[in-house]
């Protein structure tokens, strides 16, 4: 079954998800351009997906793809062909995790 609330009509692929269900990251071509890693995060595994967002402060112009978030939740490792030429491996670090996530 399709998780409607996080789909568009473009390409939405990879999800990875954290364990308690609160937090998906996914690579998604839904604004027409190169792929883009995009987020949802919901306070309850009984409540519905919000709209998925890009991660502007990973995504460019180049790819992004196969987001992944390390167990602690404060790094996202992703793909991206930011370099030029073939993709390479990338990490953003959080500063500020919400307490009850």
């Amino acid at each position: 079954m399709a998780v409607e609330e996080l789909n568009s009509a473009r390409d939405d692929v990879r999800p990875n998800g954290r364990k308690n269900g609160l937090e998906i990251v996914f690579d998604s071509t839904r604004d027409g351009g190169a792929s883009e890693v995009y987020t949802s995060t919901r306070e309850s595994v009984l409540d519905p997906w919000p709209v998925p967002v890009a991660v502007a402060s990973v995504n460019s112009s180049s790819v992004g793809a196969r987001a992944t978030l390390s167990r602690d939740r404060r790094r996202l490792y992703f793909g991206s062909t930011r370099g030029g030429g073939a993709s390479d491996i990338y990490v953003s670090t959080r500063d500020k995790i919400h307490p009850e996530h």
